[in-house]
């Protein structure tokens, strides 16, 4: 007989190892009692630096109210309190009659039904404020590569970083992210180099545990995605081929013909008009064409490490092509600086495996001519208030990071990589031959 599959089993996933529940029930919420406790534990923890954190607030509160008391000040605009250094919204009724502040060891698993930071909730953050926060930990990052002295080391330090702003910020789901993001960037060099063999285990830990907490709790798609992304990474590195399909599977797929682009465009038609098509329609091609960038920097990458070097020089010299083709249309250029920078890498990569210094150098004259369009590019967006209009504002902060200095920072990173790889010599003789 014929049967057919009439269920699929859910699988949850494990709240403190991110590994799947294959057995047992399905609302099953750990794969071993040693998770369970180890789970309990840590969230005790959390609340314990929650507690401290608040209380240390409520404290220096009550230092600036009394040194306002002390110098005859009775009233005070709240904005000047602020600038001093008081956090509004924090209940500070608790010290002087022991009542009015909730049962600590609920905060944490309030934050997770509601899907908000453990700061959301008492107010000391707001979620509009998100925004801010990427882009801030983005700039810090950016020093911290600046100030590395190699990849391998400038990733470790980002996962430390990192791992501190998670301890201080506990259940900030862009924290915890941002982190487990850092911490598969970490762990190519902890698989390729065996680098910091003693700190990884630590790392990867610490990743899963808290990318599986934004998994689980954070309703925001952009921030899940990354997350489940970036563990799959972890996984193939840590050569658990089963755990990394099993988070790259949730991720969005180009192989259907019945994607949310393929309709938005016609159904912004029928709603607001032409008009209204055109700016989906670009966003839709900004989104494809960060796929299709994304996609050649990959293979690039590949070619250049697994292949012919001649077979990767032809491939990215094609996807180069593409990407030159693509920017013809302005609202894709922003969209594509990035990888451009990166497939030069691995151009220069291969050049140098063959010894093949003139193409080198004629590579690395192209990569920088391409960076001072885009720069001079950013330039007339940012005079320009209509086109400025275009992009969001997490994008506008990258186009106004997009400076000289920057643009030396990043080729200077670009050598050091190369340096690494094929040694000074090298290097040096194909910068001899740039005009």
């Amino acid at each position: 007989m014929d049967y057919e599959k009439k269920y699929v089993r859910h699988t949850p996933m494990c709240l403190e190892c991110g590994s799947r529940i294959r057995y047992g029930r399905t609302d099953k919420k750990f794969c071993c009692d040693e998770c369970k406790t180890s789970y309990h534990n840590n969230q005790a923890r959390a609340g314990r630096t929650f507690r401290n954190k608040v209380i240390a607030i409520i404290n220096r509160n009550y230092e600036i109210l009394n040194e306002l008391i002390r110098s005859g000040v009775t009233s005070a605009d709240l904005m000047d309190l602020t600038a001093a250094g008081f956090t509004p919204g924090i209940v500070t009724s608790y010290r002087r009659y022991g009542k009015h502040m909730p049962d600590i060891s609920m905060i944490v698993p309030l934050a997770q039904t509601l899907s908000v930071s453990t700061d959301t909730l008492f107010g000391l953050v707001e979620t509009d404020l998100d925004e801010s926060v990427y882009i801030n930990i983005t700039k810090d990052l950016e020093k911290i590569v600046a100030d590395s002295s190699s990849p391998a080391e400038a990733a470790l330090a980002k996962c430390q970083y990192l791992l501190e702003q998670v301890q201080q910020n506990p259940a900030h789901f862009i924290y915890e992210c941002c982190y487990t993001e850092q911490a598969a960037d970490l762990s190519r060099y902890a698989d390729f180099d065996k680098f910091c063999p003693d700190k990884w285990p630590e790392f990867r830990d610490m990743a899963i545990k808290y990318g599986t907490h934004v998994i689980r709790f954070c309703t925001k798609s952009e921030w899940t995605e990354r997350t489940h992304y970036a563990l799959a990474w972890i996984y193939i590195h840590e050569k658990n081929y089963t755990g990394a399909r099993d988070h790259i599977s949730t991720l969005p797929s180009i192989s259907s013909n019945r994607l949310q682009e393929s309709i938005l465009a016609q159904l912004a038609t029928f709603e607001s008009g032409f008009e209204g098509m055109k700016e989906v329609l670009r966003n839709n091609l900004q989104n494809f064409t960060r796929a299709l960038n994304k996609e050649i920097l990959y293979a690039a990458e590949d070619y250049a490490w697994y292949d012919d070097p001649q077979n990767c020089v032809e491939f990215a010299s094609w996807g180069l092509d593409v990407i030159h083709t693509l920017s013809k249309n302005k609202d894709l250029i922003a969209y594509t600086r990035g990888f451009t920078r990166d497939i030069y890498k691995y151009l220069l990569h291969a050049d140098l495996r063959m010894d093949a210094y003139d193409a080198a150098a004629q590579h690395w004259e192209d990569l920088a001519g391409e960076m001072q369009s885009h720069y001079d590019f950013y330039r007339t967006v940012l005079s320009n208030p209509a086109e400025a209009a275009k992009y969001s504002d997490r994008q506008i902060r990258y186009i106004e990071a997009y400076t000289l200095d920057f643009i030396e920072q990043k080729k200077e990173s670009i050598l050091d990589a190369l340096r690494s790889w094929h040694g000074e010599d090298k290097v040096n003789r194909f910068l001899s031959l740039v005009k």
